[in-house]
């Protein structure tokens, strides 16, 4: 994330004190390395001083601030149709039917529907010379859904199209909080569409699902999931899977670990920002105006909408395969730990769905990553380790469920139905099915661009008897070793975080986290 120069000055005595600190042996976690702890410590200070700038700027100068790409890397800026949008706004509005009152605001009537949604696709310029095969990522930036921008992005997404062999399509969706929930699904949502039913003058032919992995980081990976809800709710085609690096999936901010990595994390206790024309909280000192509005994306009435925080859905089951990756000390850990359980129905007294007229699907498939001492979306910093880990194990993964064509024709063939016959569904839940072919995973090791290392782990998705293994869990050390698998929670510890689920954190007990 790039600094306002002007922050710099003040910036400049935590960075002498942190290195005074650190070699004095005064370090939040003991495996931090100077370059990470310094690198934590002014993050944490950027955003901190957000309290005292307007939203509005604070969205104006992240908007424009980028790494420039390599020369080896091809970007190309597209607008996605209105009509996507429309059509996605009539999705979002059969499913939202009934909670208007809870989603708080007029949102088809949103004034900044009049700025065209922008995208643009990135990949390396010799993709097509590495693979045979169409891999296309969805990626949703992350920013806490009131900052951030596909520019600001590109030097994360071209490092996973480059890991992948695929090439990314990245757009700016509406803002938070001049366009709160479900402004941002519903720009996701149209992107979605403009993929698998590209206009005529798009330069692209439509994109199989199958073809698609959905991705995002932080809120990205939040919106990444609520997407994967829509589409099976609304009985659309899934993309063949979802990467969700850090997903903020629970708005309340309920588990455990928002206060026990306090001090290992970079994420401050809120975000706040000076009084303005787009900021609901015109007093951020005020703690019972701060308490009325808690996020910026969402009012407080409608945080408990599973399109908000996808955590909190009935059932997650029924999507397609998703690979989760999270810092072993950052504040949102829980929240993947305890989805990644949820979708995969580990424990199925605790998970599976049994509400009446609520349907129940079978378990999703979970790949779960948890990095030690790592802190929230710890890519970011591409010097380290654990990053480059982490995106290689990334661009395994993509290339793993996007294999490369097989003398199987139907593992290559188009979607046995047009995108277009698919907006005219009712909003019927449509059954997923789950075909893993321990064939392809031979097939895929023996692909030269694809690490042997990461496919061999992979081979336990399949157990002993060809079963698919619907949970797999790696612990992975600071140098990307891993060091434990398929840790699972205890009962116990389960039951505990579902019953803490959708309250407000307890501040009597927590005053701390008012504290900005």
């Amino acid at each position: 994330m790039a600094v306002d120069p002007k922050d710099i000055a003040t910036l400049t005595p935590k960075f002498l004190s942190t290195v005074y600190k650190h070699f004095k042996n005064d370090i939040p976690d003991s495996n931090w390395d100077l370059k990470l702890h310094l690198s934590v410590t002014m993050l944490r200070g950027f955003l901190q001083r957000g309290k005292h700038k307007t939203i509005e700027k604070h969205q104006k100068f992240l908007g424009k601030a980028h790494i420039p790409s390599p020369p080896s890397v091809s970007v190309k800026k597209a607008i996605v149709p209105e009509t996507c949008r429309s059509q996605a706004e009539d999705i979002m509005a059969g499913l939202l039917s009934g909670q208007e009152e809870k989603v708080g605001w007029r949102w088809k009537e949103d004034p900044m529907k009049q700025n065209p949604l922008k995208g643009e696709w990135v990949e390396s310029k010799n993709r097509k010379k590495l693979t045979s095969t169409d891999r296309v990522i969805l990626y949703i930036h992350g920013g806490a859904y009131f900052m951030g921008s596909a520019a600001q992005h590109r030097f994360l997404v071209q490092k996973v199209a480059k890991a992948g062999v695929a090439r990314a399509f990245s757009f700016d969706y509406r803002l938070a909080p001049q366009s709160p929930f479900p402004a941002a699904l519903v720009d996701t949502l149209a992107a979605y569409f403009y993929l698998i039913q590209p206009p005529a003058d798009a330069g692209f032919d439509p994109i199989n699902p199958k073809q698609i992995i959905v991705m995002g980081d932080s809120a990205g990976g939040g919106l990444a999931l609520s997407i994967m809800l829509v589409l099976r709710d609304a009985g659309l085609p899934q993309p063949v899977g979802a990467v969700c690096w850090s997903p903020w999936i629970d708005l309340y901010h309920s588990l455990p670990s928002i206060f026990s990595n306090a001090s290992t994390d970079y994420i401050p206790n809120g975000f706040v920002h000076k009084a303005s024309p787009a900021n609901p909280i015109k007093n951020y000192k005020n703690v019972q105006e701060r308490l009325d509005r808690v996020q910026y994306y969402a009012y407080n009435s409608a945080l408990s909408i599973p399109y908000v925080s996808p955590i909190l859905a009935d059932d997650l089951g029924g999507l397609g395969e998703i690979f989760i990756t999270c810092g072993g000390s950052e504040r949102l850990r829980d929240e993947s730990i305890l989805l990644a359980h949820k979708a995969a129905k580990t424990h199925p007294e605790i998970f599976e769905c049994k509400k009446p007229g609520v349907r129940s699907y079978p378990p999703t498939k979970i790949s779960l990553n948890v990095y030690e001492a790592m802190p929230h979306v710890f890519q970011l910093f591409l010097f380290h380790p654990a990053a480059s880990n982490a995106i290689k194990r990334t661009g395994a993964f993509i290339q793993k469920i996007i294999p490369e064509p097989t003398n199987d024709v139907s593992s290559c063939s188009s979607h046995s139905s047009s995108p277009h016959s698919s907006f005219s569904s009712s909003h019927h839940h449509r059954e997923i099915e789950v075909n893993i072919n321990s064939n392809i995973l031979k097939q895929k090791k023996s692909s030269s661009s694809l690490s042997l290392q990461f496919i061999d782990e992979e081979l336990d998705d399949i157990n002993e008897d060809g079963e698919v293994n619907y949970f797999t869990n790696k612990h992975i050390d600071i140098n990307g070793n891993c060091k434990r698998t398929n840790d699972m929670l205890d009962e116990g510890t389960l039951h505990e975080w579902v019953n803490m689920l959708g309250k407000l954190p307890d501040l009597e007990a927590h005053p701390e986290f008012m504290d900005i």
